[in-house]
């Protein structure tokens, strides 16, 4: 028996219940959710995890998704009479070393910003909100009232409720086997389910969480997330919290969700017991395929007795003489990305979306995203950091996942500087100047898998020069941090440097239709002369700014679009959705095929004019200007255009040719002393400037 929808969306878990829910709020009919267990109370992380509602974090956008989530669920009709849905108590961040106690200042600071209400607390302000805690143990706390412990599954069930009212189908017991695509579009659900083997419909939202890997390769979408177990064990009836009987549903939780992140570790109240969630063992991975029915496992004692009970017990003084309930203890998993962030958006496969990599803080602000984006083509939200496409190539092997998703459990509540590079893995892409940075001892930072110089020790002898104009720092400022970097900003705005630029990405449009084509997708207008440099933006279906760019036409059916590689693939993906179908464009990601370099600074010209019989004067070439030159053997692509806000020039060269650039500028540059500079110049040369980078400054 074949059943037709316009959409199916595969987990029952808060997130696919919140989705139905927030797409049938805005129109959308003929919606069915399937599940492979039970509905609500199923086999997946939401029935099993401990509840707790944490919205603030360094992250704006998961901040953004926190407190709508906890907004949403209290604006729910309980779907249980006899229990909570939604428990209001705020959560509490306990610091037990100083510099926990310097982050979760800076946490407060960001909560400002990003519209959270947060009030840091002395440890006898703290004990107020949390008597049973020992407030000898730790050096201050940071409370929020929105944060909140729900009870997972009952969530789930109230929006299933509310969705069904809306005309939303829900069917238990029914799991994908397999999905149809014709065309490179979904065109429908294959289930185990015997009377409904086959489902037709236009559009799949995947919302397995943990299954999702297994689910999606099955299209050739791999997603870049991994399944591990943390643990969770409840203690038996304290006597110290007898007044909290089990039989008054408002006193199963009466305190603050609460969290100590340095040691990787949480607690909660059930009634007269408490519940304490640890991190703080060795990773416990489970790959996709061999997950089994549920995300449980049986709890591993010998990962919990030891540092994380003894700390337990330290911070909670009544927790010496408890008696754990270990046959109710479990090792649950929960789904880890390989940066922290959901992946939501649209896939390659037309049709097929997804909605996972996500915990129940943030379920209800991922499902409101994409609710919005498949039904407007975009989120009220910047999705940058948690788009699908946001991934290489290279990130998304199994062998990738497993060494970063294993460093991310390990770090996972770990103190990370805005500057830190990630620690492994390391020397996944080389720079083609490689060899060159380092015998000039750069010191890398990890650009998209590429080690890119930060600053270059060899620049140390700058310091005598510029030592009395380049701040000392000390503390959280200094770290990941050179006052060599201050020396190569200077050189760089009174003489000349070489940047390596491998960071940039080229994206080609070739063809007769490509003028058409950028015209339409650019907001300027880009039917300009060949060899004309436009900087401009591309457009969201709203209006806002998808993306800033600098893009060259080098020929008349020839443009090149620059944007980092960072966002590279999502750019990519951008372009290849809005691209003509009528065979008269060809877009191409031609970034591996070229190295680049910037050549910037007040001396710039006279190092170019050496190496280069091309007439490089202010006339001859002026400022947004793009030019065919030869430095040495070498065709070189070179804009006039600089991101540090000097003369200068972005040199385009084939990668298997660029060291002879490299060499050639180096030697043509000794007599004006030319230095290589770094990442950490460039930013600050170009904050200096007032050039401000999307995503980051806006």
């Amino acid at each position: 028996m074949t059943k037709q929808v316009r959409l199916v969306i595969i987990g029952s878990g808060i997130v696919g219940c919140a989705a139905a829910y927030h797409l049938a709020k805005l129109g959308w009919r003929d919606v069915l959710v399937i599940d492979k267990g039970e509905l609500y109370e199923n086999d997946g992380s939401t029935s099993h995890a401990p509840g707790g509602l944490v919205p603030i974090s360094h992250s704006k956008l998961l901040t953004q998704m926190g407190m709508y989530t906890s907004d949403l669920v209290r604006s729910l009709t309980p779907f249980r009479a006899d229990r909570n849905t939604f428990n209001p108590v705020g959560q509490l961040e306990i610091a037990v070393s100083d510099a926990r106690w310097q982050d979760l200042i800076r946490l407060s600071g960001e909560a400002t910003a990003f519209g959270c209400e947060a009030h840091l607390l002395t440890p006898a302000e703290a004990k107020q909100r949390l008597p049973i805690v020992d407030a000898s143990r730790f050096v201050g706390a940071l409370f929020v009232p929105k944060g909140a412990i729900v009870k997972g599954a009952d969530v789930s069930g109230a929006l299933a409720r509310d969705a069904q009212a809306m005309g939303v189908e829900f069917a238990g017991h029914t799991g994908m086997t397999d999905i149809e695509v014709t065309d490179g579009r979904v065109t429908a659900v294959l289930t185990d389910n015997p009377e409904m083997p086959r489902i037709e419909c236009e559009t799949v939202l995947l919302c397995a969480n943990i299954w999702a890997p297994a689910l999606s390769e099955k299209l050739g979408v791999h997603l870049p997330l991994l399944a591990f177990e943390h643990q969770y064990v409840r203690t038996k009836p304290l006597p110290e919290m007898a007044q909290f009987a089990r039989d008054n549903k408002d006193h199963e939780v009466v305190y603050p969700t609460t969290r100590e992140l340095d040691s990787a570790m949480y607690y909660r109240q059930h009634w007269d017991g408490y519940g304490i969630g640890s991190y703080w063992h060795r990773p416990h991975a489970v790959q996709p395929r061999a997950l089994g029915k549920t995300a449980i496992h049986p709890f591993t004692p010998d990962d919990f007795f030891g540092k994380p009970w003894d700390q337990a017990q330290r911070l909670f003084p009544l927790f010496q003489h408890a008696e754990l309930d270990l046959e109710t203890a479990i090792n649950g998993m929960f789904a880890f990305s390989i940066d922290g962030y959901p992946i939501i958006g649209e896939s390659s496969v037309k049709g097929f979306w997804t909605a996972v990599a996500s915990w129940i803080t943030h379920a209800g602000g991922v499902a409101k995203s994409v609710a919005e984006w498949m039904t407007f083509g975009e989120a009220e939200w910047d999705m940058r950091q948690a788009h699908i496409h946001r991934f290489h190539g290279f990130q998304t092997t199994d062998a990738y996942v497993d060494v970063i998703t294993r460093k991310n459990y390990r770090e996972v509540y770990d103190i990370v500087h805005p500057k830190q590079s990630i620690s492994e893995p390391r020397n996944v892409r080389s720079s083609p100047f490689a060899p060159r940075l380092a015998a000039l001892q750069a010191e890398y930072t990890a650009f998209a898998g590429i080690e890119l110089p930060n600053w270059f020790e060899a620049n140390s002898r700058l310091l005598e020069q510029y030592d009395d104009r380049i701040p000392h720092r000390t503390g959280w400022a200094a770290q990941h941090w050179s006052r060599i970097q201050g020396a190569e900003h200077l050189a760089t705005r009174e003489n000349v440097a070489l940047y390596d630029l491998t960071g940039l990405s080229i994206i080609e449009a070739k063809g007769p239709g490509a003028a058409a084509f950028v015209n339409y997708l650019c907001s300027n207008q880009m039917d300009v002369p060949v060899g004309r440099v436009v900087y401009t933006t591309w457009l969201t279906p709203k209006g806002g700014v998808k993306r800033d760019l600098a893009v060259a036409r080098l020929a008349a059916d020839t443009f090149w679009m620059f944007v980092g590689e960072g966002t590279l693939p999502q750019d990519l993906a951008w372009v290849r959705q809005h691209a003509l179908q009528d065979g008269t464009v060809t877009i191409s990601d031609i970034s591996n095929s070229y190295a680049a370099l910037g050549l910037w600074g007040p001396n710039a010209r006279k190092v170019l004019a050496k190496v280069t019989d091309a007439d490089v004067s202010n006339e001859a070439f002026p400022y947004f200007e793009a030019r065919p030159i030869t430095i040495g053997l070498t065709p070189v692509v070179a804009l006039r255009i600089s991101y540090v806000g000097e003369l200068g020039w972005e040199l385009h060269m084939p990668m298997d040719m660029a060291l002879q650039v490299w060499d050639a500028l180096w030697e043509a540059g000794r007599e004006f002393d030319l230095v290589a500079a770094g990442m950490g110049a460039m930013d600050s040369l170009r904050l200096e400037k007032g050039y401000r980078l999307w995503g980051g400054d806006v």
